[in-house]
């Protein structure tokens, strides 16, 4: 007969393995992780130059300004990855860092809580909630050295250099380091045994940590740089997307964040005196939920800390909850129906990382056709181009077209550069002047973005521009007064060329061409968004809704993304 400590292994063991399985399953946010490209060009560009210091070299419009790169550590460990594993393999480090940070988590909330089960419900409860904001991109850094803070000095004591040394990484890592100094406050406060000397004793161990973080290339001005941002009511960069009230229409939306807003309300259960007599009060976890769920009503990118929080909040109730469950042999049958769950979960995506990088980095949307001739041609100058597309940009020519404007928001431009690109992208009064005045030699433009097709048109109209070339997502127009090298040569023979050709023969009716290389793409690609799409929907316009279907249903096989249709 098994022993109880080997029930208990084995349950803890199925609930560990089901914890790495849900989470990677909560891995898989469709995001155009557009931040992502200029990450991994500054890694390179880190290594070219060798210096922290860093000089705008991509832009026109502050070329030579200084760049408070505050996150070089994490740009260098992307070109790295990168280097070895190809761009493709950065959907690996994704689940890598998630899959620590909430197996971490689950594991402290399992030990405060006493209850394995409280540990997975409560950290797939926080997972769930952070899942769409969880993009290739260095702020998923912050969740995982949270979890570390939690694991150190949750309901335990830890040396203080080991806290220094997780501020002076993390400090280099994400500007969230700024949090993670707001919840070691919360976390060393002496909330059972006030007195002065435990005070001193946490308060030195915060001067130690700040100290710490003032470890990194910009020294103070990194601290000020998330200040400036937090309270600068001004700054148009607020307004974008990612950072407006949950409450706002655009950008990101978890909707389990307005189910479990209200979870808060929960602490005043831990009044109850039958409640107080079996746990203790997680004011750790309850302060740090007011602070995360103060920033996410203010800006929806705490949402991922709020839901974190909060899971350290509730999982003494709910592991009060589950010591209800009576047998060994229960206990491990609970854990393998989770086991299941998570599994189940699991199945309809790819841990390949060509569809998942594809999906999970919208690649479909940028232009990689266009790219491609321009380096096939060695197109140079100033272009005007999406906000969203200067990262891609950096990338593929490392500056030898330098852009207006990129996602490095406003740790290299000011406001009026912002506001400029704004007037430009709704096309106000004007935009076109407004446009010409900065002095551009390109302008690369989506073909379907709204007003893009007119945005073409009416820089043709005024004579002073003339088309360059058109890929399935872009249009390129140069200044007629500028005169190329030589003879421009097309497109090299990729599946991305032929995706132009197919998207193309469909606009103008030739539907027997726009098959023929839809097919050709997808025989290259066969999980390509745009060859899928352009398929089905030609094959539904013929009549032939079987071929549409069964082309759908292979696509999904590759990824069940809601944005085949």
């Amino acid at each position: 007969m098994p022993s109880r400590d080997n029930y208990t292994q084995l349950t803890a063991l199925l609930l560990s393995v089901a914890g790495a399985l849900l989470f990677l399953s909560f891995g898989y946010t469709e995001m155009a992780g557009s931040d992502m490209w200029w990450h991994i060009a500054a890694g390179r560009e880190l290594l070219q130059t060798k210096t922290l210091w860093m000089v705008d070299d991509w832009s026109y419009s502050a070329l030579g300004k200084d760049w408070l790169n505050h996150e070089w550590l994490s740009d260098i460990i992307f070109y790295t990855w990168v280097s070895v594993g190809g761009v493709e393999s950065l959907v690996y480090w994704k689940w890598l860092v998630l899959v620590a940070t909430f197996a971490i988590l689950q594991h402290v909330l399992s030990r405060e809580s006493g209850s394995p089960f409280a540990g997975l419900v409560c950290a797939g409860i926080a997972m769930a909630i952070a899942a769409p904001f969880l993009d290739v991109r260095p702020h998923i850094y912050s969740l995982l050295n949270f979890s570390l803070l939690l694991f150190l000095l949750l309901g335990r004591q830890t040396k203080t250099w080991l806290l220094a040394i997780l501020f002076v990484v993390w400090v280099n890592l994400h500007g969230g380091f700024f949090f993670g100094l707001m919840a070691l406050g919360i976390l060393v406060f002496p909330w059972r045994n006030f007195s002065l000397d435990t005070f001193r004793a946490a308060l030195l161990v915060g001067v130690i940590c700040l100290l710490a973080a003032v470890l990194n290339p910009s020294g103070f001005k990194t601290f000020l740089y998330p200040l400036k941002y937090a309270f600068d009511d001004s700054s148009p960069f607020r307004q974008l997307g990612e950072w407006l009230s949950p409450f706002l229409r655009g950008g990101i939306r978890s909707p389990l964040f307005f189910v479990f807003m209200w979870a808060p309300a929960l602490a005043l259960v831990y009044l109850l005196p039958r409640v107080r007599k079996t746990v203790a009060v997680p004011w750790e976890g309850i302060f740090l939920t007011a602070l995360t769920l103060a920033m996410a009503l203010t800006s929806r990118r705490f949402i991922p800390l709020f839901g974190m929080s909060l899971a350290v909040m509730l999982a003494p109730l709910v592991g009060l909850c589950f010591r209800k469950v009576q047998g060994q042999k229960f206990a491990v049958a609970l854990a393998l129906g989770a086991l299941l769950f998570s599994a189940w979960r699991m199945l309809p995506y790819p841990l390949k990382s060509g569809p998942a990088f594809h999906y999970l980095t919208a690649e479909y949307s940028y232009p990689v056709d266009m790219l491609n001739f321009i380096e096939g041609n060695g197109l140079q100058g100033k272009v005007y181009a999406l906000y969203n597309w200067g990262g891609y940009i950096h990338w593929r020519t490392d500056g030898d077209l330098k852009v207006f404007i990129d996602g490095r928001a406003d740790t290299i431009y000011d406001a009026d550069t912002y506001n400029h690109y704004v007037k430009v992208l709704i096309s106000s009064p004007g935009w076109i002047e407004k446009l010409e005045a900065t002095g551009p030699d390109y302008v690369l433009w989506p073909q379907l973005l709204k007003s893009g097709q007119q945005k073409l048109q009416q820089l043709l109209d005024t004579g002073r521009w003339r088309p360059v070339y058109r890929d399935s997502v872009s249009w390129l127009l140069a200044r007629s007064s500028l005169k190329f090298p030589g003879n421009m040569t097309a497109a090299p023979d990729t599946p991305w060329r032929d995706l132009t050709i197919g998207q193309f023969s469909a606009w103008t009716g030739k539907k027997d061409k726009a098959i023929q290389y839809g097919e050709k793409t997808r025989q290259a690609i066969p999980w390509h968004k745009g060859a899928c799409n352009l398929l089905t929907s030609t094959y539904r316009e013929l009549g032939k809704e079987d071929k549409a279907e069964a082309v759908l249903q292979q696509c999904r096989s590759y990824f069940p993304s809601y944005f085949l249709r």
